[in-house]
């Protein structure tokens, strides 16, 4: 009984990972399908100053989720950065995904996205989509990502990726 228990819990376990999220937009009705929030590159933060004028910046992170609209797919980019307080990404604006054979996939920017600042030091943190074509999607399912180059209205931000971290947003894919 307690093998038969067992069983059932880790196959349900593994069932809940590939489990897709949704929402309904309220613009057009139409149900939204998207994966978890996947961190993709992190660098610490940094300190300057000392004694009583001590302060710290956030760390740099760039996080990835994939939603599946009725029109295609879109790709979500969480970023934060110490290095500035303020910056944007603008329409039309790119993300490079820098593949491992040297190839480079262009992502335009969905619309214009304007970051907040954090609270937790001096650095901020942005929201950023971009379309994902089907000649792309089908590029990121079969190589993996070397690093992301983000567009961005205080020059270019460069995020290098681990071999496992590069096959994340591949396996985002996949659960569509």
């Amino acid at each position: 009984m307690k093998y038969v228990l067992i069983c059932l819990l880790l196959q349900t376990t593994a069932f809940a990972q590939r489990k897709l999220k949704y929402t309904i937009s309220k613009e057009s009705g139409d149900t939204v399908f998207y994966t978890s929030e996947e961190r993709l590159s992190v660098s610490a933060g940094d300190t300057y100053g000392s004694g009583r004028d001590k302060r710290s910046t956030v760390g740099d992170y760039i996080k990835s989720t994939v939603l599946k609209y009725a029109s295609g797919f879109a790709l979500e980019f969480s970023i934060q950065t110490g290095r500035t307080n303020s910056f944007s990404i603008y329409a039309g604006q790119v993300a490079k995904l820098i593949m491992s054979d040297g190839s480079v996939i262009s992502l335009p920017s969905r619309a214009d996205y304007s970051s907040k600042k954090s609270s937790m030091g001096y650095g901020c943190w942005l929201f950023a989509f971009y379309t994902l074509s089907s000649s792309a999607v089908e590029k990121i399912k079969m190589g993996t990502i070397a690093s992301i180059r983000i567009e961005s209205s205080m020059g270019s931000f460069d995020y290098p990726l681990k071999e496992k971290a590069g096959r994340i947003i591949a396996e985002q894919l996949k659960k569509f």
